[in-house]
């Protein structure tokens, strides 16, 4: 029971994901500057005088793949409590 748990969760997490993803980002280009500053050392961006940008796209990076993973993780503690 412990994998389909898993399963339901992991499907949860990854719709949120998809719900959430036109709320963050709103284009596929937006994502992946986010994703571009992710990998740039936040040294490399100062000197760029992009520091800023860089700081507020790895958050929101951050926060949407926070609320996926922690969704999963409610779904499933929830599940298990639940049944």
């Amino acid at each position: 029971m412990s994998i389909l748990y898993l399963i339901i969760s992991a499907f949860c997490g990854i719709g949120i994901l998809w719900l959430l993803f036109k709320t963050f980002f709103g284009s596929a280009d937006e994502f992946l500057e986010c994703i571009k500053f992710w990998l740039t050392p936040d040294m490399v961006s100062l000197f760029r005088g992009e520091y800023g940008e860089d700081r507020w796209s790895e958050m929101k990076l951050g926060f949407w793949l926070a609320s996926g993973i922690i969704t999963g993780i409610a779904v499933y503690i929830g599940l298990g409590k639940l049944f």
